[in-house]
């Protein structure tokens, strides 16, 4: 396959997996927009209306394999995105080099790691600063975390945004690619309506503005680092330990 076409499929692998996000987000809306009015009518309460496909068993598999699924028949059927960058960093073992300089060395690892550590621990630090204020403000609620949780979401994100990077890395180098890689995130984020549903909640609106933090984070980082595997890694920890506020006491 030429570059030239390689480049042009990587778009349309991106375009692809925008589509598919922005119908399932409307059909979505329209399917449970009379059950919410109804809802709002008969029950005002904040509890809201679930449906058979938000069950765990359903919703979780399928988001899996539209965040996953869809990257990996890009990179490994059609060959049409490359490992760096997606930021898939060899592992130090595997490695096999001898200059400690080069990408997957023990070395570099090491560093990746320091500077994981020092992103990640600044990021703690702002929310945690950010929650000591909002208790002032309102009632505390109760937090949830979940190892299992914190790690599904995180797979989830940072192999879908390092999907929507790839290209723009690709393009316009790492610095300039990284940030404009989160164009089309927000882009899905600002075209589904669940999000601006979201937000009228002050508990989930919070985890909702970590989850905004935790993709500049992942931009930061892949700057720095280059290395998704890290990446995984911190956003796995900062979501088990900042956990989730409960919608209700």
């Amino acid at each position: 396959m030429s570059t030239e076409t390689a480049l042009l499929e990587r778009w349309v692998w991106l375009n692809v997996s925008l589509v598919i996000a922005l119908l399932a987000s409307a059909l979505r809306w329209f399917l449970e927009r009379p059950h919410l009015r109804e809802q709002r009518r008969t029950n005002p309460s904040p509890t809201s209306y679930r449906a058979v496909w938000e069950m765990p068993w359903i919703i979780h598999p399928l988001r899996l394999l539209y965040a996953v699924g869809i990257p990996a028949l890009a990179l490994l059927w059609r060959g049409v995105l490359t490992p760096s960058g997606l930021g898939l960093k060899p592992f130090f073992w595997t490695a096999a080099q001898t200059l400690s300089t080069l990408s997957g060395s023990w070395d570099s690892w090491v560093r990746d790691l320091g500077w994981t550590c020092a992103f990640a621990g600044g990021f703690w630090v702002l929310v945690a600063l950010a929650d000591r204020t909002a208790k002032r403000l309102s009632p505390p609620r109760e937090t949830r975390h979940s190892l299992s949780a914190a790690l599904r979401e995180a797979v989830y994100h940072q192999v879908h945004w390092a999907f929507y990077r790839e290209p723009f890395v690709l393009l316009f180098g790492v610095g300039m690619g990284a940030w404009l890689g989160l164009v089309p995130v927000a882009g899905e984020a600002l075209l589904n309506p669940a999000r601006w549903t979201e937000l009228q909640s002050p508990p989930r609106g919070r985890d909702l503005l970590i989850r905004v933090g935790l993709a500049v984070l992942s931009a930061m980082l892949f700057i720095q680092t280059q290395n998704l595997w890290l990446m995984l890694l911190a956003d796995t920890a900062l979501a088990w330990i900042l956990g989730q506020k409960h919608e209700t006491q």
